[in-house]
């Protein structure tokens, strides 16, 4: 962790404590986190349950696989509620990948779950604990005058459960919630999807000097740049610049003595955006 004052930087130590993982879901993306977490911790033991075949076990079984173990589940947003329902009677840190959810009703479910069980939420945000994130945070907010920030996230990839901004959203969403959340009530958010749902526009406005425009969705090639005034801010596609790996990042941060659950911190921006969508009536085009 870092901290900014009087323009001194300082390196604080945080102490890792060794922890075993349980992925919950199939397909590229749990298998890629077992990549890497095991690459990065040879000592941490890893286990991996398709989320049907998870919940199919009983209460019992469950308990047994999830002793003593954080949980990472990379489903689909309905599967994951189902999970978490059935698991909110015990006392695991939890992980949820993204999409956490695609309705402002999936956001208050995790919301009423996170504050009626037992587990501690963490949204899966690879870039929130990275270096390129604290150094770029730390530029902005002690950046003077107007910020025009344009963001473009998304790729070619077209998934049959979920449409594509929303495949996306949550990486700059959330880090975006971290810069704003002390002036969350003063912004003005418009938001535009596109008739086919494949292109989201959210328009945001706050009063200390920040005009963001976010692109989501499908592009011909995978896209995840910040633009500050009219410059390259950040390239999150190009890693050759990075010296550390961010999924790592946050499985070594939930097994600190300083993690801390802040799940509605993380999402409140993504739910003000679902919001402004489903009250929007007809939706407008882009």
């Amino acid at each position: 962790m870092q901290d900014f004052s009087g323009g001194q930087k300082i390196t604080i130590q945080v102490k890792f404590l060794q922890s075993n993982l349980l992925i919950i879901g199939s397909g590229k993306w749990p298998n890629k986190i077992n990549s890497i977490i095991s690459s990065q911790n040879s000592k941490t033991l890893i286990e991996n349950v398709g989320a049907r075949e998870f919940l199919k076990l009983k209460i019992e079984q469950i308990e047994q696989v999830l002793k003593d173990k954080i949980v990472w589940i990379a489903s689909t947003p309905e599967n994951q509620l189902f999970i978490l329902d059935k698991i909110k009677s015990f006392n695991n840190k939890v992980v949820l990948e993204k999409p956490v959810a695609v309705t402002s009703n999936q956001l208050n479910q995790l919301d009423h779950l996170n504050k009626n069980g037992n587990n501690k939420f963490y949204v899966s945000e690879p870039w929130r604990h990275s270096e390129i994130w604290r150094k770029a945070k730390s530029r902005l907010l002690t950046a003077t005058g107007q910020k025009r920030l344009k963001i473009y996230r998304g790729g070619p990839i077209k998934r049959d459960y979920v449409d594509p901004p929303w495949d996306w959203m949550q990486h700059d969403l959330g880090l975006l919630g971290e810069l704003l959340f002390v002036q969350k009530e003063s912004l003005k958010i418009h938001c535009e999807l596109s008739t086919n749902r494949d292109k989201l526009m959210v328009h945001i406005q706050a009063l200390e000097g920040y005009e963001i425009e976010i692109n989501l969705g499908l592009f011909p090639q995978r896209k995840e740049l910040w633009v500050l005034n009219d410059q390259v801010f950040i390239d999150f596609a190009n890693q050759d610049n990075f010296r550390d790996h961010p999924v790592n990042n946050i499985f070594e941060y939930i097994c600190s003595e300083d993690f801390s659950s802040h799940f509605e911190n993380q999402v409140w921006l993504t739910k003000q955006i679902l919001n402004k969508l489903e009250e929007a009536t007809p939706r407008r085009s882009i």
